[in-house]
Parts: C-alpha cells; structure tokens; sequence
C-alpha cells in the first residue's frame, strides 16, 4: 500500500505530527552554524559551478526530481538522503543543527514544524536570494506558513486545503439526497446515517491535525507567535463553537472511534458504514480506488457554519535551505527553479498544487476523476483554496502540542468526555512545556 504511506506522510504530519526531538526549542540549538559558504546572493552565477547538494527526503520521488534538476543545471548534482518519515527528519536536523555540523543543503519542511525550525535556527532566510519575488505567485496561506518571525524560511511546495469527500449511496440510503453545506445540515445527515445503521457513522472523532485544521476553519486562533512570546487561548470563539458541535455528536454516538488511516477505518470506509473524509485536498488524487468501487464517493466543499465558504489547511510541506549550508545560493537557485514552470511541474506530479496559476488551469480544473464518477473534483479543492481562513499560527512547538493530544483531548474523544475540559486541560500542558522551553507564554 505504498501510495497510501505516502499519502500519509504528504499531509505534513496532519494526523500524527513532530513530536520528536522538541526539547530545548530555543536553548538547545545553540549550535547552530550560519554555513561557510561564500556569502554571495547570486544564485545564476552559483548554479554556473560545479556543486554536489545535500538533500533530505522522506519522499519516493525526490530522487527522480533530483535527476531531472540536473539535466537543466548539468554543474549540480544531488546526494539525494532518504528517511523515513517527517519526524526523523526533524529530528536528525535538530540534532545536526545542535551539534554545529552534518544539517542538508535542501530539506523538506512541514509547514506546521516551520515556526519550530526557524526559532532554532535551523533555517536560512532566503529573502537575500531573490525568492520573495514569487510571492504573488502562491496562494496566501501557503505563502504565510513559509514566512515566519518576518523571514522567508522556505518555498511551498504542495497544499491541503479542505474538502469534504462523502459516500453518496451512505448518505442517499439514510435520507440525505445532498451533500451538507452548512454544520446544521451535516448534524442532521450525522443523526439519520447512524439511525439507518446503527454500525454505520458520518466520520471518526478524529487526531490532532484534524482537530486543529476544524478548529481553523471555524475561525478559531488559538495560538499567537510573537518572538519568544506564546499566547494560547483555546477557549476562542472559533475553538469553543467546534469543540461544542463536535462535542454533540460525540456524545450522541454518532461519531466512530477508528483511529485514521488504521486498518479498521479502511474496512469501515469499504463496507460503508464510515461515511465522510474531512480532509486536505491532496486526498482528492488518490480518488478513494483504495476504498471501493468507481462511483462510491463524491467531492463536496467543507460545511460552514452561516453557508458561506470557509476552510482551512490540512496538509502541506515547503522545501527550506538549511542555516548550515555551504551551498546557500545554489541551492536557493534550486529552489527558484522549482518555484515555477518545469521545476514546478515536477512538485506539482505529487501533490495538490500551492500555486496560483496552476490552481486557475482549465486543463487541470475540469480533469474527471473515474473514482468520482468523473467528478471535476479539482474544481472543490481550487475553491477551498480561496476561501482559506486567514491569520492561523501554529505553535513553535506544534509537533509536541499534537503529540501530547491524546493525553487530553484525544481521551476526551475516545470516551465521549467534555471536549471544552479537556481542551483547557490539553493548553496548560503546552503552557507549562513552552515556558520551560524559554518561550514566555501567556504571560
């Protein structure tokens, strides 16, 4: 099932998240080494001479990219250094940036982990060489996720803008001729698909990066970055309005308690009785073949709470160039190159695309999809793209938050406990974690 690991891992750890190797955020990088490369900025005079890049990966194709890179710059080649997954990633750049030596020239960042990445000084801020210039080029939220404490720490690379993929003959068996648009109208297909089949459920409770994607797209903003300075606030408006529906449907039994991407929520989805993904974009290409037949599923926009368009991100990395780099200006040459035309075809292979241009293509926006029968499902995802609530910060150590989860929250949803309790519960475990990290939180 390899398309589905990798499916997994494209998200940006939406589901299991960083939660290796977070102690000493700020005091333990200290190490960092700025790179011994020759300062300069020009990265066509840089990408004109013979230069070996690291680059890390946990991706199957980064390889194929690499090689297709070299045929266009023929004076660069690649050492292409697979792992296993965003999390040792992470933690091999941290213990790299620690110890002063042995960080890539190119890696591969989560863009919830950026702001972590960034206040360890793991980093180069690539404004000096030239890449601020495509800005308009990115739709806004992936472009805000890259720009971190007023630096540009990496390029977006894919996008997860929300969608809700549904199982139409689920829903049409238990009344529901259409897919929901508003939170009101999914309560009610949530209660009359579990009446129908008391086995059956709309969707599963849920895991960090779900919950913090919902929590987005209602609005909420519980979390505010400003240098050191953390404030949490998970009782906002928008976190509390979720928090409470989800809560309802918790506690009426409506929803299942699957864990994602476990082997008994693929069962579940096969046999119909799990009812809808609410999920990135990037799911859209996988076109549910894993979960049935050609025709079960349909794409459809997130239901909001007035009817009106709103989502959020769920989903999504950038390519960043390391503090400790010696190659800096070719290799943020490289990344200039990806940023558009063929370079950018090459990302855009494997993912849901973050650029304007090829969000607006007809050719791509009215592609069919079999699995949906022939549903132009690009044209959800495009949409949800725009309608990308603004201001969202993750935490500068968001992988810990999302691997703390399940001590509160996550217990909360698996036995149908108050989700606003274990919410306050979940914000004075990072409170207490990010002020002995030497972040001044909520202080």
């Amino acid at each position: 099932m390899e398309k589905i690991t990798t499916r997994r891992w494209a998200r940006l750890g939406a589901v299991v998240g960083t939660g290796a190797l977070l102690v000493g955020v700020l005091a333990g990088c200290s190490g960092a080494a700025p790179g011994a490369d020759s300062g300069s900025t020009d990265t066509d005079a840089a990408l004109k001479e013979d230069v070996t890049l690291t680059w890390w990966t946990w991706s199957d194709t980064t390889q194929e990219q690499a090689d297709a890179i070299s045929e266009v710059y023929p004076n660069v080649t690649f050492d292409v250094v697979k792992l296993e997954n965003p999390d040792a990633v992470v933690t091999k750049l941290q213990n790299a940036i620690k110890a002063g030596k042995g960080a890539p020239d190119i890696v591969p960042v989560e863009y919830q982990t950026m702001p972590q990445l960034t206040l360890g000084k793991a980093l180069a801020d690539l404004t000096p060489y030239g890449l601020a210039e495509y800005e308009d080029a990115f739709t806004a939220s992936t472009w805000n996720s890259v720009n971190v404490q007023d630096q540009l720490v990496g390029l977006p690379g894919d996008s997860g803008p929300m969608v809700m993929i549904y199982n139409k003959a689920l829903y049409e068996k238990a009344g529901i001729t259409e897919a929901p648009t508003t939170w009101d109208e999914f309560a009610t297909a949530s209660a009359a698909i579990h009446a129908a089949d008391p086995e059956a459920y709309i969707a599963n409770s849920g895991d960090a990066g779900f919950f913090t994607s919902m929590i987005w797209a209602s609005g909420g903003q519980p979390f505010k970055t400003d240098g050191e300075n953390v404030t949490i606030d998970l009782q906002d408006e928008g976190t509390k309005k979720f928090a409470d529906f989800w809560s309802d449907r918790l506690n009426a039994g409506e929803l299942s308690g699957l864990a994602t991407w476990s082997d008994e929520w693929t069962k579940a989805l096969t046999q119909d009785k799990l009812g809808t993904l609410l999920m990135g974009s990037w799911m859209i290409s996988g076109g549910m073949e894993d979960y049935g037949p050609a025709g079960r599923f349909q794409v459809a926009p997130m239901p909001t709470w007035d009817g009106q368009p709103a989502s959020a991100e769920n989903g999504g990395s950038g390519l960043s160039v390391t503090s400790q780099s010696e190659h800096k200006a070719a290799a943020a040459g490289i990344l200039k190159y990806l940023a558009e035309g063929d370079g950018r075809a090459l990302l855009n292979a494997n993912g849901f695309p973050s650029t304007i241009a090829d969000l607006e293509n007809p050719e791509w926006l009215d592609a069919p999809f079999p699995g949906y029968s022939d549903q132009p499902a690009n044209q959800v995802g495009a949409a949800s793209a725009e309608s990308v609530i603004t201001g969202w910060q993750y935490l500068p150590y968001q992988g810990y938050a999302n691997n703390v989860f399940s001590d509160s929250v996550g217990k909360a949803l698996g036995s149908g406990g108050d989700l606003n309790e274990a919410l306050v519960a979940w914000q004075d475990t990072l409170v207490e974690y990010g002020n002995e990290q030497g972040f001044s939180v909520n202080k």
